[in-house]
């Protein structure tokens, strides 16, 4: 049996996003730029890649929507941070960071996709939307 629960229904990843921005954001990064990973987010490039080559990205589905919704709502002057792109789009890139860096969290593939995006559509880091600094290169 798997010891992970995911929320995989849209009702539950609302309520987890409510409950996300309801607690505030002031203090969710510490000094050093570090924070707390839930779910899913926490597991590995590689085990999305292998997810990914076997069409088993419910889950992954659920968290990416949650994670963007979650930017698009935080992010200053933000629409939707991939533009145009569909959510099979938004998987691909991140399967395209994931394949160059497999010990990457799932969560750090999303932020790599923001990055890409936000770059692409303004010429500016993400970093600086979100309210904390870009990652390091």
């Amino acid at each position: 049996m798997d010891k992970h629960v995911y929320p995989t229904s849209p009702r539950v990843c609302l309520l987890a996003l409510a409950a996300t921005l309801w607690a505030g954001t002031a203090h969710a990064i510490d000094a050093e730029g570090n924070y707390a990973i839930w779910g899913i987010g926490q597991t590995s490039c590689h085990q999305f890649s292998k997810a990914y080559a076997q069409d088993g990205l419910a889950d992954y589905k659920s968290y990416v929507a949650g994670y963007l919704t979650a930017f698009n709502a935080m992010a200053k002057d933000v629409f939707q941070v991939t533009g145009k792109q569909t959510m099979q789009g938004n998987l691909s890139m991140i399967e395209t960071h994931c394949r160059s860096n497999p010990i990457d969290s799932f969560e750090r593939a999303i932020q790599a996709l923001i990055e890409t995006e936000t770059t692409r559509a303004r010429g500016t880091s993400a970093g600086a939307a979100w309210g904390r600094a870009a990652p390091a290169q």
